[in-house]
């Protein structure tokens, strides 16, 4: 279905409600690799599904040919570093938690998948151009920029928080499907104060 749809690449979150086992989640990726010619990105991210990868699994998971890289969403740098040093040149780590850009691209990371960016993409893209043209402080101001807005997640259900902060830039998001509702008018209010701070408002 991706491949008909057109798609460059396709991103693999973990199961969730079932816990597979290293074995089992293996196979599971191992036969989501083999059924399609498109490159493969492992997902990980253990609060919302409740099934971490290890570095063991993505060392053993990175010799398939066509699984180029992960998403790490877990918000722990130890784990994504040893993803990135028991790895190949050709596998791609990607930030998947929004605060720790910088430090994954610092150890080494390719770049990033940042919710943040659907609201302040020019930010994140500066973390990105920054570091790369060797300006690591221009690089991590745009990071230290950044994280309020990605703290600010905690401000309602995810990810309402994003839907309203691009209502409040102008960008018609809607709102939460049920059962995820709206927040608070003193979360409002916060998340106002936040994106004036950006110069995003």
């Amino acid at each position: 279905m991706a491949e008909a749809a057109g798609v460059s690449a396709v991103s693999i979150l973990t199961p969730f409600f079932i816990r597979p086992n290293e074995e089992e989640l293996f196979e599971h990726y191992k036969t989501i690799a083999k059924a399609t010619r498109l490159p493969v990105l492992l997902y990980n991210n253990p609060q919302r599904t409740g099934v971490p990868i290890s570095a063991d699994f993505v060392v053993r998971a990175s010799k398939i040919e066509n699984i180029v890289g992960i998403k790490d969403s877990s918000g722990d740098l130890t784990l994504t570093s040893e993803y990135i040093r028991r790895t190949g040149e050709k596998f791609s780590v990607l930030a998947g938690r929004d605060t720790l850009i910088y430090g994954t691209l610092c150890y080494g990371g390719r770049g990033a998948i940042a919710a943040t960016a659907n609201v302040a993409p020019k930010v994140v893209v500066e973390i990105y151009e920054a570091f790369q043209a060797g300006d690591w402080k221009r690089s991590l101001e745009a990071q230290f920029r950044l994280a309020p807005l990605r703290l600010a997640f905690d401000l309602g259900t995810f990810p309402v928080v994003i839907k309203e902060a691009l209502n409040l830039i102008g960008i018609d998001a809607g709102v939460g499907i049920p059962p995820v509702g709206g927040i608070s008018s003193k979360a409002k209010e916060d998340l106002k104060e936040i994106l004036n701070n950006m110069k995003l408002l």
